[in-house]
């Protein structure tokens, strides 16, 4: 029977983002977390066995690049890695750890819906986080995701809680937030600050009734934190630090033969960044 409404995706993500009203507890961005989780798997060729949270999917090896990749809603766990900084332990949303190496990758996603004028300290937040990690694990292959909500001032009762203008255009707080993601974002080599994240993307959603879209106009295609850009990033400097070096050996993402009708072969058709598993060749 196919499952394939159960793999998280970023439409389903942005759903949830617009329907729960209450963001204290954190939940509303647990869908992210686990879209993330999945695609790294199914895009990225990690297995989901080194993934928390862990998708509801189950990977058998046929060879070392090339396993089967199957739907299994028993397999998820919705349990985040806990990841020994150089200061402190430190839950980080989305980790990769693979056999014998350690944490070798992870996503922090945030999102903000208003009271932008807090995005000084969501930032202040990311920078430990990065450093952290990095002190101990400085290979470690780090992306940032935030997602802003797109509020006119004329859509909100609170002016602190509009993040573009009436024009269409994003305001003076949310540029200067885009400024500093790009001056942070970009690590390349491990011997580079740790307080820079690996790769960075900023995403503008809209909640429009029950319908949800991601805002075209802003990040501009040319920006270094144009979510087109993020995963494939993280992709590239996991294939340069842990795969190069022995490009037979295990640590290598894989390809999949997904098992039965269980998986669909895209994902996000609807949104103008669709994605597809990594599929074997063979």
């Amino acid at each position: 029977m196919s499952r394939t409404s159960d793999i998280p995706t970023l439409s389903n993500g942005l759903v949830e983002l617009c329907r729960i009203i209450g963001t204290q507890s954190g939940e509303h961005i647990k869908p992210i977390h686990r879209y993330c989780a999945a695609r790294l798997v199914l895009e990225g060729g990690i297995p989901p066995e080194w993934v928390s949270p862990r998708p509801p999917l189950f990977s058998q090896r046929k060879n070392n690049a090339i396993y089967k990749l199957g739907y299994s809603q028993g397999a998820a766990d919705a349990g985040e890695r806990r990841v020994l900084g150089g200061i402190k332990y430190k839950n980080v949303d989305v980790t990769a750890v693979v056999n014998g190496l350690g944490p070798a990758m992870g996503i922090s996603a945030k999102s903000t819906g208003n009271a932008f004028r807090n995005l000084s300290n969501r930032m202040e937040e990311a920078l430990g986080e990065c450093t952290n990690v990095h002190l101990m694990y400085p290979g470690f292959v780090f992306g940032f995701l935030h997602l802003i909500k797109f509020s006119k001032e004329s859509e909100v009762g609170n002016p602190q809680d509009a993040s573009f203008g009436e024009d269409d255009l994003p305001l003076a707080s949310i540029v200067r937030y885009h400024e500093v993601l790009v001056a942070l974002s970009g690590r390349n080599t491990i011997t580079e600050p740790g307080m820079r994240y690996e790769s960075v993307a900023l995403l503008v959603y809209r909640c429009q009734g029950k319908r949800t879209e991601i805002w075209q106009n802003y990040p501009p295609p040319e920006s270094p934190v144009h979510f087109s850009r993020f995963f494939q990033r993280l992709y590239n400097l996991y294939d340069l630090r842990f795969a190069y070096p022995d490009p037979d050996g295990p640590n290598i993402r894989k390809e999949w033969h997904l098992q039965g009708a269980s998986i669909a072969n895209k994902f996000d058709s609807n949104l103008s960044f669709p994605w597809e598993p990594r599929l074997a060749s063979e």
